[in-house]
């Protein structure tokens, strides 16, 4: 049930960035020094050197081994990697040009007064524009990090200063006995634990195009736009591709903790309203009954111990066909609502 991502499919986007830097190197090239072909030759050259290699450090380096580095350290070791990257770039480009024009070695072409002259008056803009665009760059991604996925390009867009409505999928996936499992392990380790339970369940709810809405004490909630929540029946399989997850690491939990976590979930479908709120401290929120009632749903499977369920309004949406199980528990009033709502649990 894992979503995880093949090297095929990352080595296409690694290609698909690469494409762009070829057509932004010689872009950006000619306007900044004027245009001639060997300007332009070598500003391809350049931006698909600096694009593959970025994408690929992006990739498999900084989204992979150094994700739970602190802000400011990874911030550091990005920028300085981006700005080795296009001054490297550069540098092998301008080099390897004027060896096969003037039929010289590497070294006879790095001894010569043109390359002292490069170094000295055209290089120092160049590592300029490395330097701001890697640290600007950088700092945004971090960003984006810390708010979430998509909510800075939603916050500089403007996209949801007016509310809009929309049809989403929502879970809400709890921790079983977090208040025994905190008085037991204390509260240090308890935040450990948690930090490290989010952490690992955050590559299936990306793969799976979900998007982490908020943390709630011991509890994830997590949205689907509904395209997204249907296709690939990936609001489903979120769920299960966690519990996979936490399943290959319950000898990391148990070396760390004593325990391997538990969780169940409730999901639910419905419109909501999306918008900005807050002065001195904005954040972009869901309102709607779609949100209570997932949360109750949620509740139910705790009161039932059920590790899985879902309403007949999100299950509508959804064609199970022979992957999953959908097994009717009946009719609920839940608490808050007047009209019963229709409960089913899923299985694989």
């Amino acid at each position: 049930m894992s979503f995880k991502v093949n090297t095929a499919q990352k080595l296409k986007n690694i290609l698909y960035v690469t494409l762009l830097g070829g057509t932004i190197g010689p872009l950006f090239t000619c306007i900044a020094f004027g245009f001639s072909i060997d300007r332009a030759i070598k500003g391809l050259v350049a931006g698909v050197l600096i694009s593959s290699l970025s994408a690929y450090f992006e990739t498999f380096i900084f989204r992979g081994k150094l994700k739970k580095l602190r802000f400011s350290f990874i911030l550091l070791l990005r920028s300085l990697a981006y700005i080795s990257i296009i001054s490297f770039s550069v540098l092998m480009v301008w080099v390897a040009h004027e060896s096969m024009l003037n039929n010289r070695g590497v070294i006879d072409t790095i001894l010569t007064d043109d390359f002292i002259n490069f170094i000295t008056t055209t290089f120092p803009y160049i590592f300029l524009f490395a330097f701001s665009f890697s640290f600007l760059m950088n700092f945004l991604i971090q960003i984006n990090d810390l708010l979430g996925k998509g909510v800075l390009l939603s916050y500089i867009t403007g996209r949801y200063h007016k509310p809009k409505i929309e049809e989403r999928f929502f879970m809400f996936l709890d921790l079983e006995s977090s208040t025994t499992i905190a008085e037991t392990i204390g509260p240090v380790k308890y935040h450990e634990i948690m930090n490290s339970y989010f952490f690992d369940i955050n590559d299936p709810i990306i793969e799976s195009k979900g998007e982490i809405y908020q943390y709630v004490g011991d509890e994830v909630v997590i949205s689907w736009k509904k395209n997204n929540g249907v296709n690939n029946l990936n609001c489903i399989k979120c769920y299960f591709a966690i519990r996979e997850k936490i399943d290959s690491l319950h000898k990391k939990y148990i070396r760390d903790f004593g325990l391997i976590p538990g969780f169940k979930a409730g999901l639910h479908f419905g419109e909501v309203v999306i918008g900005e709120v807050g002065d001195s401290r904005k954040e972009i929120v869901f309102h709607g009954d779609v949100m209570n009632t997932a949360s109750r749903i949620q509740g139910q499977a705790k009161v039932m111990n059920k590790q899985l369920l879902i309403s007949e309004d999100a299950l509508q949406h959804l064609d199970l066909e022979n992957r999953f199980k959908a097994a009717e528990l009946g009719r609920f009033k839940l608490k808050g609502k007047e009209i019963e709502t229709v409960i089913y649990e899923v299985t694989l």
